[in-house]
């Protein structure tokens, strides 16, 4: 099964494009849509600076596809100081449309009447987290998700924000996946059966507090605070068959190529695999000095055991020697 979400960024800023032969007046529902809707989504602000995410650059084609020749950007550089917007992590898009203008006015209804209508079932399939538009915000984490005046300092008169939730972001909602829980989204996403995952071998089930579901060569586990991740082959072995969830608690990545080898990010570690090495999961401060020596391809390499204790130390070992740390002295390196 193929990802249904195919997009090309053309840019991260502002942009307009010609405007096609004729419109529809509401975006098109795909044909795989579910009868179910997707959870409300809750507020997730943006902790981090990321890319344009493709949930994101996906519903702004839609906006185009739909409407026409039309000004849709959002993302912003990365600020010096707090991050405070989905702006900055990929997850926001802002529609310039002036609400003084009946032909604006009118093209904002006619979408945000579809977008709510029906217990806000498109915002849901899309992943919508909140709109702003003339003064008024709609928020999908209230309890009354009603209009609701709007207080910022911009009354957002000149365009429409939306802010996505992760799932909304990563396009990994029911409308790009024809999937409602988020599992099931994040396996259709990677590629579903022709991803490295295969086929599912199970349903869902509770693991370490998170949602998980095992597949031929691997499983995705979701937790709200990390989302969806897929661990795999010899890193999903080891990170069950050992219980390294104790030590570093669910996945925050996908597995990820790195030179020579493979590895996924925790929440409190990382495991990293190579032909030679096999997995072994790092954490804590032997992990943090490892980093900043360059991973693996710093002199060290790759991590040749889990952390164990020895000498009144607690250690790594690495191709290129180890690591040890203790309470009074910290982390060392000690090179072969």
């Amino acid at each position: 099964m193929k990802r249904l979400l195919s997009v090309t960024l053309a840019s991260v800023g502002l942009l307009a494009l010609s405007a096609p032969a004729a419109f529809a007046e509401v975006p098109r529902t795909p044909k795989n849509m579910p009868s179910s809707l997707d959870d409300y989504a809750d507020y997730e602000g943006a902790t981090g600076c990321a890319d344009v995410q493709p949930g994101t650059a996906a519903l702004r084609e839609l906006l185009l596809n739909t409407y026409g020749t039309q000004t849709i950007g959002g993302h912003r550089a990365c600020p010096s100081g707090a991050v405070n917007s989905e702006h900055h992590d990929g997850r926001a898009l802002d529609w310039m449309l002036d609400a003084s203008d009946p032909a604006d006015a009118a093209t904002a209804k006619e979408f945000l009447d579809w977008l709510l209508a029906e217990d806000a079932a498109n915002a849901r399939r899309l992943g919508v987290m909140y709109v702003i538009w003339d003064g008024q915000v709609w928020k999908s984490y209230r309890d009354n998700r009603e209009w609701q005046p709007y207080t910022g300092a911009s009354p957002h008169t000149d365009h429409i924000h939306i802010s996505l939730s992760h799932r909304g972001g990563a396009g990994e909602t029911s409308w790009w996946t024809g999937q409602t829980q988020p599992v099931d989204g994040h396996w259709v996403a990677l590629g579903g059966a022709d991803s490295a995952l295969g086929e599912a071998v199970s349903g869902e089930h509770s693991y370490a507090g998170a949602t998980a579901k095992s597949y031929e060569n691997g499983s995705i586990l979701w937790s709200a605070d990390t989302q969806a991740h897929a661990v795999s082959g010899a890193i999903a072995e080891s990170y069950f068959e050992d219980d390294m969830v104790d030590d570093i608690g669910l996945p925050v990545t996908d597995e990820l190529g790195v030179d020579g080898g493979r590895a996924n990010h925790f929440e409190a570690g990382s495991v990293y695999w190579s032909k030679n090495t096999g997995a072994h999961q790092v954490y804590g401060a032997i992990r943090a000095t490892w980093a900043q020596m360059g991973w693996e391809t710093s002199e060290l390499g790759f991590p040749t055991s889990d952390e164990y204790s020895k000498d009144g130390a607690r250690r790594s070992d690495f191709e290129g020697g180890y690591i040890s740390w203790t309470a009074g002295g910290g982390a060392k390196v000690h090179l072969s």
